[in-house]
């Protein structure tokens, strides 16, 4: 036995002390605080409370008819549309009207109109936010009753005191508890569970966990409050999602509801609907049964990113509201002369010199990793210390091996592996290397026509390759060499947003994406944009620069360097204006919701400006000026001071013309701001969700009252680097944030998409912008000062079609493997009559044979197809496109005509037919050439004949193959029809079964010869 040393008895003897002082710690706070409730004994008391809302009757006000309301003025023509659709729905029986309407375009007045004349029924209006909610009361005023004004006592937006009208917000009856004992002993559950469990565990038993809860409390409430908040919250979304929601309301949410109830509520307007998307909207579907499946009107100027929420809450979204009953897109509403006009504008610029040597480096990096992989080092024994990539490669596209199995033929491994087959061939094929001999090869033109902009973008091309090599290849070696090897190329992929995880690639943050998004280049674009601005409007000028954020969120230490802590925010942007004299003197102020800067030349007229609107409506605060370089801090004390107050009162000061440049952020100059007199709006932003879009782009739709003819200018700044990897993934963003918006063109059609704001820009990249740049921003500059022009394009007042047509605009263009230079002839026409093709000529011809083979194939109904052939619209536009369409044709008659189109012009890909179209070439020629003449008559004599005999001849060859559509592809007989119509109108030529070796050789050959179609072809929805 080991005799105990003094040393250890002492620990001991600590031990046993620290242990009696924990148990009766313990039983003080057993006897001081009793234990929490069980979880039975919650849902108890949860089920009782439940039980008492949902089954008492309510006490119902007296019902009485309800009174005449007429509203004074006269709707709209988008307003008595959805008025018709809401009367037909409601006799059907439906329960849910769906209203998408752009801002400024009467949603309110449409929503009251409803309410008084169409479904007249007490209502309840639910907004944002009181400034929307008192908008609604506010608006009644537009309403008349039988003794002439509304009744005060009619209209209420006070929860306690429903009435005829009650406007409130989604929070009054959404609230959730706070605080609450029994939410907050679930809560507390939660957490003890959480600590309970999981790798990091922090307790062995509920006591220990208790304890720990119990300390935090007492000796760092701060951080204790702050994680029982989010236990309370992921509590309260999981008893909502699971159908309790009303379980986790306040008191007051309840009542009001009663309330609600009581009143008889047969109307629920939803404003700003988008925001339902979470706990306001879980209240609220569960609500509705509650109130007796009231009506529901959604109205919203933007529908919610559903990408973004979980799957229950998307389902529950759309079961609530239904699909959208009715859209009124933003031309309409300019077209009626609601909304002002505007142009969409786009500026260009490069990485600075910094910027753009670390986005080439990284572009560089991959390129040299390549060769690494490709040409492993040899050992002492001469031979390769590892397999290469290319080897690499061959063997796996020989042997269709996935590691774990091989495929049975080149189909199954093609299916299962469809990236990597097509990415390892380009690999090869790029490189020069020969396919292995039972690997198909790939006709590019042909097969990735459909995905062009896909396989064009250099990691997409090449990622699945590397992809497999690091997975399968390097990772399975075992060699650390090669495992170390892996992660270096997946560092450098990183690098360029692809990251390569256990099954495949994915996409990922890329600094260089960054560095494009926040460039500095980006700030500097705005001094020739104002500065042509001001020169157009003077003092009339009033612009809104917009940021993601005042400063840049956290950078990596890789861009450290680059990128400081305001780069792409908008005190980088304000500061900038500040350098250049004539943005200077447009008296700049930066506004967020934490920070007023004051341009220094402004601060006397800012704060005699300020000091008279805060006496004018009764608000008390002092100023603090803090001076920096160039301009001054602006801090308010006073308890009036806070962000809505300056807000306001900065807008009001912008609207005045004290400053005529205001800087800030989305968060803040986005939905519910308002200012009309904005007419330049600049994004800098890195948004690209069609809600969020909207919201921007709303800002400057208003109409001015003093000035009727305004037209805005909204300017992207895109910063780009083709030349490199990832170049251009500013540009993708340009992308998808016009994705969803429409523009006037240089033709007056207002269309859909990147395409309005200039030709050159496509689903790809900025056509020529490598030589073209400057140009474009020339005449992006140019068109500052064009507005009159652009407001006469919209044509405001003129009958339209209020449903956008689809259209189809081409470009043609130029296999570099086609010779011919000469203007192709339609080849079946006299010669005294003949006139060279022209891009328009052959569109609207072959669109003529398109609704001929519809029409003798019997699938335009009773239409007769030769009068429809006069409607086809065919236009040239700047920049060589030509736009066509049908005029005043129905939706699906359009919107096949337009497939059609799209898939003659469009890459030969998986067509059933194909067919050739030939043209005539003129040329001066003589008979006498290469005959007798020339071979034994003397030279002189010979081109003297030659010479005299000169006339103008035609030779006629094969310049094209087309697909059949699919529509007229889908049989032999509709095939034949459509080859008719095309030797009618285009071209001799005979249909081709794309299946037979016969069309197999032809295609070869048309691939060599340049035959296959290179004209860009794009879909739109043009209004007209």
């Amino acid at each position: 036995m080991v005799k105990a040393t003094k040393g250890s008895e002492s620990d001991d003897l600590k031990r046993r002390q620290a242990e009696r002082r924990a148990q009766r710690m313990a039983k003080q706070r057993r006897e001081h605080s009793p234990e929490p409730p069980t979880l039975a004994e919650i849902k108890a008391k949860l089920e009782e409370e439940k039980q008492r809302l949902t089954t008492e009757p309510p006490t119902l006000t007296e019902v009485k008819v309800f009174p005449v309301i007429k509203f004074r003025g006269e709707l709209r023509p988008s307003q008595t549309d959805v008025a018709k659709i809401a009367r037909e729905q409601i006799e059907a029986g439906e329960k849910q009207l769906y209203i998408v309407a752009p801002p400024g375009s009467g949603k309110t007045v449409t929503g009251l109109y409803l309410w008084a004349e169409v479904i007249r029924q007490p209502a309840l209006v639910l907004s944002p936010n009181t400034a929307i909610q008192s908008q609604w009361a506010a608006r009644t005023d537009l309403f008349t009753t039988e003794g002439g004004e509304i009744p005060v006592h009619w209209i209420s937006t006070d929860p306690e005191q429903p009435a005829l009208l009650t406007s409130l917000t989604y929070q009054s009856v959404t609230l959730p508890t706070r605080g609450d004992d029994t939410l907050d002993s679930v809560a507390i559950m939660c957490w003890m569970d959480n600590l309970l469990v999981g790798e990091k565990q922090l307790a062995n038993t509920p006591e220990e966990a208790q304890v720990w809860i119990k300390s935090l409390q007492e000796n760092n409430p701060d951080y204790y409050n702050e994680r029982l908040a989010f236990y309370r919250k992921k509590m309260r979304d999981d008893i909502s999602l699971g159908g309790d929601t009303l379980k986790v309301l306040h008191t007051s949410a309840l009542r009001a509801l009663e309330r609600l109830r009581n009143n008889q509520v047969g109307l629920v307007i939803l404003d700003e609907c988008h925001h339902l998307m979470g706990h306001w909207g879980r209240v609220l579907a569960a609500v509705n049964e509650y109130l007796g499946n009231p009506i529901v009107l959604g109205l919203t100027a933007t529908p919610p990113d559903t990408k973004k929420a979980g799957p229950t809450d998307v389902r529950r979204y759309m079961e609530y509201f239904g699909p959208v009953d009715y859209e009124v897109p933003v031309p309409a509403v300019v077209k009626d002369g609601f909304l002002a006009p505007y142009q969409d504008l786009a500026y260009l610029v490069r990485p600075l010199g910094d910027e753009l040597e670390f986005i080439a480096d990284a572009s560089k990096a991959l390129d040299e990793l390549v060769e690494e992989l490709c040409n492993p080092p040899r050992g002492d024994d001469g031979l390769p210390v590892r397999e290469g990539l290319i080897e690499f490669t061959m063997r796996i596209l020989s042997t269709r091996d996935f590691i774990m199995g091989k495929a049975g033929s080149w189909d199954e491994f093609e299916k299962r592996a469809s990236k990597f087959a097509i990415s390892s061939r380009l690999f090869l094929m790029d490189r020069g290397e020969l396919l292995p001999a039972d690997v198909p090869g790939l006709i590019v033109e042909v097969e990735l026509a459909a995905d062009q902009a896909y396989w064009l973008d250099p990691l997409h091309r090449v990622g699945p390759t590397l992809s497999w090599y690091c997975r399968h290849g390097l990772r399975r070696s075992e060699e650390k060499a090669d495992h170390e090897l892996a992660d270096k190329a997946i560092s450098r992929l990183r690098l360029l947003g692809t990251q390569i995880t256990e099954t495949g690639t994915m996409s990922c943050a890329s600094p260089v994406s960054r560095i494009l998004a926040y460039s500095r280049a980006k700030a500097q674009a705005l001094i020739p944009i104002l500065t042509s601005e001001k020169e157009s409007l003077g003092d009339t000028l009033r612009a809104v620069v917009i940021c993601d954020y005042e400063r840049t969120s956290a950078v990596t230490a890789e861009l450290s360097h680059l990128l400081d802590d305001e780069a792409g925010g908008a005190i980088a942007a304000f500061r900038e204006l500040l350098t250049n004299e004539e943005t200077d003197k447009l008296d700049p102020v930066l506004l967020t919701g934490s920070t007023v800067l004051v341009d220094d030349d402004l601060k006397p007229n800012f704060e005699t400006a300020a000091r008279h609107w805060l006496a004018s409506n009764k608000y008390s605060v002092d100023f603090d000026w803090d001076e920096k370089a160039g301009f001054y801090m602006l801090q308010g004390k006073g308890g009036d001071w806070c962000p809505r107050v300056y807000v306001e009162m900065i807008t009001e000061l912008f609207q005045m013309g004290v400053t005529r440049c205001l800087v800030g952020t989305r968060g803040l100059l986005g939905e519910g701001w308002d200012a009309n007199k904005i007419n330049v709006l600049i994004d800098l932003t890195c948004v690209t969700t069609s809600m969020s879009i909207n919201q921007l782009r709303g800002r400057s739709f208003r109409l001015d009252p003093d000035v009727p003819d305004k037209i805005a200018n909204n300017w992207d700044v895109i910063c780009i680097a083709p030349e490199f990897k990832k170049g251009l993934d500013d540009y993708k963003r340009f992308l998808k944030k016009h994705k969803h918006l429409y523009g006037v063109t240089d033709d007056g059609a207002i269309e859909k998409g990147e395409g309005h704001v200039h030709a050159a820009f496509t689903e790809i990249k900025p056509e020529g912008v490598e030589e073209n740049m400057v140009d474009i921003n020339r005449n992006m500059l140019e068109r500052v000062g064009q507005r009159d022009d652009f407001r006469n394009l919209w044509r405001i007042g003129e009958p339209y079609n209020p449903t956008p047509v689809k259209a189809v605009e081409i470009r043609a263009g130029r296999d570099p493997k086609a010779v011919t230079d000469l203007s192709p002839f339609p080849p079946f026409l006299s010669p005294g009559s003949r006139e060279p093709w022209t891009d328009g000529t052959l569109t609207l011809a072959i669109g003529r044979a398109i609704i001929g083979a519809f029409g003798e194939s019997g699938m335009l109904g009773t239409l007769n197809y030769h009068e429809m052939q006069k409607i086809i619209h065919s236009a040239e536009r700047a920049g060589g496109y030509v736009r066509v369409f049908l005029e005043d044709s129905d939706e699906a008659t359009n919107a096949m005509f337009a497939d059609a189109m799209a898939e003659v012009f469009g890459p030969v890909v998986n067509a059933r037919y194909v067919i050739q179209r030939e043209a005539d070439f003129q040329y001066e020629g003589s008979r006498f050439a290469n005959t007798w003449v020339t071979r034994r008559l003397p030279r002189f004599v010979s081109d003297y004949i030659v010479k005299k005999s000169m006339e103008t001849m035609y030779r006629r060859e094969v310049v094209r193959v087309h697909a059949v559509p699919r529509e007229l592809a889908r049989n032999k007989k509709r095939a034949s029809k459509f080859e008719e119509q095309w030797n009618i109108h285009v071209s001799p030529g005979n249909i081709w079964y794309y299946q037979t070796d016969g069309t197999k050789s032809m295609m070869k050959e048309a691939v060599e010869k340049g035959w296959l179609p290179y004209d860009i072809v794009r879909q739109k929805e043009v209004f007209l």
